[in-house]
């Protein structure tokens, strides 16, 4: 109870601080978000129930499988199995991100988040319950297979959060500090590249936290085509869908391929 007050703290205090750096210094203007809010927010609330009821059973079934034969960070000293943790569980992410975009069934759910044709802070809760679902069950299994502490899933869950809402939001960071923080996070203008409704462009930059994952699995794209402040954000290969009635988002993964129009690189 006490760490899920503690998330549900954090991640108010991050929705806060995020949404009002974005409204004082705005990359750009926004011209439906009252739309996208609601329809994001009722994701994030439907998430939210589907997280409060399948974790606690996820979390029985683990701790009633037999003990994975090889968990290796049980056995090491607390605070540097932390910090190993994070990061296998951040590179967990970046792999299954990436698989996400490449297996049919799984880009059927992730296009749900690609819909959206603007960013700001609200866009990292839109995704489809049925792709939250699945996360978990993932992170459930490298719990298992590795023996990753709850201390270590709350840091990181919190981290998660934290980060996937900071590089969705809608503020222009200085050059500089962008260039100098793409060596070791993910940036804003960095992830906006991966929203591009260009296939080429999308399929990059699948990392939430660290960079060095892009540019150790060759998935770096350090600049859009048309430049940074012309990437057309939205479903890609569209040139202008965007659900307008909440029951589209989901019923999407349901729904035969959306009609594309294909870009040429």
């Amino acid at each position: 109870m006490i760490d899920y007050q503690l998330r549900l703290l954090l991640f108010l205090l991050f929705v806060v601080v995020l949404l009002s750096w974005q409204h004082l210094s705005p990359r750009q203007p926004l011209h439906s978000w009252r739309l996208r809010w609601r329809h994001n927010i009722g994701l994030l609330l439907i998430d939210a129930l589907v997280v409060r009821i399948a974790q606690p059973l996820i979390l029985v079934c683990v701790a009633l499988l037999p003990a994975a034969p090889f968990a290796p960070l049980a056995v090491l000293p607390p605070i540097l199995a932390l910090v190993i943790s994070l990061i296998l569980l951040d590179l967990l992410i970046y792999w299954q991100h990436r698989l996400f975009h490449t297996i049919t069934w799984f880009w059927r759910l992730h296009r749900v988040h690609h819909s959206d044709p603007e960013l700001d802070t609200t866009s990292a809760v839109r995704f489809h319950p049925l792709e939250i679902l699945l996360s978990l069950l993932i992170k459930a299994l490298a719990v298992w297979l590795f023996g990753i502490s709850a201390a270590a899933i709350l840091v990181f869950d919190i981290l998660l959060n934290g980060m996937a809402m900071f590089n969705h939001t809608n503020v222009r960071l200085p050059s500089r500090i962008d260039a100098a923080l793409r060596y070791i996070i993910v940036t804003p203008a960095m992830h906006r590249i991966h929203h591009s409704r260009f296939n080429h462009e999308a399929n990059s930059n699948f990392g939430f936290c660290l960079s060095v994952w892009d540019r150790l699995f060759k998935s770096y794209r350090k600049q859009a085509q048309l430049g940074d402040d012309q990437i057309n954000i939205g479903m890609p290969q569209t040139q202008h869908y965007a659900p307008e009635r909440f029951q589209e988002l989901l019923n999407m993964p349901f729904r035969f391929p959306l009609k594309r129009k294909r870009h040429s690189k």
